[in-house]
């Protein structure tokens, strides 16, 4: 555990989808804050963190002394040497780091701080809100199997236990696309806890488990429903409910319906501390500082995954064509925005001036950021993993849209 007060969630993450939307801190689970609405970027700027909540101006300056930045440093490249000759450039502020490039089926892996050959493959990373599009892939599994629709109301799931509630008529499509109306965290959740959670450098949604979540979601009443508004907590009582309609947890669920068919064997929601792996390591905030490892509890299904370069690669290119249990998830579009932005089952369709959607989604958490998507018309796609919470986004997109140059 951190030897020192931790920093608070390192920066204000934006909204996955756009930054004309809320602004989630690094990965969403993990922090975000709602932001004035802005021109839209040319890259993602919407960093999706799953920080808990912004910590008091106060409380920061009180700690300034404990979280000076710690200069990040570049680990030595490995694996594809064209790969990190591209990636090198545009990767300051970072340390450990793991890229998989999947071009016409054929997937080239590099990393940076990681070891060669088995070492690099194997090195763990949280992969934050990217686990909501493991999430989505649930979905998927659920409707295809015809256990679920995506118009099935959380009341359907839940029975008497949703009496009452305000988002009893909230449907699947909903919570898997932020269009439910609930806000990013629960109400009960975003009180000092949190707060002194990031403060501590330490998992800020620990100690909420399964049924909490479902009773937070089920205590909050819907806001601007039918909006695009990015929430940690749709996605995590989505994930529940899909394991409640299953009669399992949510890990089991992971395991048995996505994790296994595809031999993704070092991918994991630990939900808790406790299951955590020996290959599992603390990541770095923005200052520099080492964080305490997420895994979320309840929330995992939000943003709790662990996995690994080899996995990752497996489960890209299985995404990329079609083979992946509940790959229709990143296809079926179930929320449209605009012309250039729509929502699948917990994967983005957006256009960022290409002319062509990218299907996409990032991740962050106190210790880690994510990026993983592909350019469904090129088949050319992109997944990066660091160690340190600093966007991957903009050098994602270049990649993906060919203005980065490998």
């Amino acid at each position: 555990m951190p030897d020192l007060p931790a920093t608070p969630p390192d920066d204000d993450a934006l909204d996955p989808r756009t930054s004309t939307r809320s602004t989630p801190s690094a990965d969403d689970p993990e922090q975000s804050v709602d932001a004035a609405h802005t021109s839209r970027p040319a890259r993602p700027a919407r960093r999706t963190v799953l920080t808990a909540a912004v910590p008091a101006a106060a409380a920061v300056v009180g700690l300034t002394a404990l979280t000076a930045p710690r200069p990040a440093s570049l680990g030595e490249p490995a694996g594809d040497e064209q790969l990190t000759d591209a990636l090198a450039p545009h990767l300051g502020g970072h340390r450990r780091v793991a890229a998989i490039l999947v071009e016409d089926g054929q997937a080239r892996v590099a990393g940076f701080g990681t070891g060669e050959g088995a070492e690099l493959e194997g090195s763990e990373f949280e992969i934050g809100s990217v686990s909501k599009t493991f999430t989505g892939a649930l979905l998927a599994v659920a409707v295809e199997r015809g256990e679920l629709a995506t118009e099935t109301t959380v009341a359907e799931v839940l029975g008497a236990e949703a009496e009452g509630s305000a988002i009893a008529d909230v449907i699947l499509a909903e919570l898997a696309t932020h269009s439910s109306g609930l806000p990013r965290l629960a109400s009960a959740a975003a009180g000092g806890g949190s707060i002194l959670a990031g403060l501590l450098r330490k998992d800020p949604y620990r100690g909420r488990d399964a049924q909490q979540v479902i009773a937070d979601a089920l205590d909050e009443t819907p806001s601007g429903r039918g909006e695009h508004a990015y929430s940690n907590l749709a996605v995590a009582l989505e994930g529940q409910l899909l394991a409640t309609a299953a009669n399992t947890d949510y890990a089991t669920l992971l395991t048995e319906r996505i994790l296994e068919p595809l031999g993704m064997t070092s991918t994991y929601a630990p939900i808790t501390a406790e299951n955590l792996r020996e290959t599992a390591r603390r990541g770095h905030g923005t200052s520099g500082l080492r964080q305490g490892m997420w895994t979320m509890d309840g929330s995992a299904p939000a943003g709790g995954i662990r996995s690994t370069p080899a996995d990752m690669t497996r489960y890209l290119t299985a995404m990329i064509d079609g083979s992946a249990p509940g790959a229709e998830a990143a296809t079926e579009v179930l929320f449209e925005e605009n012309e250039a932005s729509s929502t699948a089952m917990n994967w983005f369709l957006e256009d960022f001036g290409s002319g062509q959607p990218i299907t996409w989604h990032n991740g962050m958490t106190g210790g880690y950021a994510a990026f993983v998507g592909w350019d469904p018309s090129s088949g050319r796609g992109l997944a990066l993993l660091s160690d340190t919470a600093r966007s991957l986004d903009e050098l994602a997109v270049g990649v993906l849209t060919g203005e980065v140059a490998l």
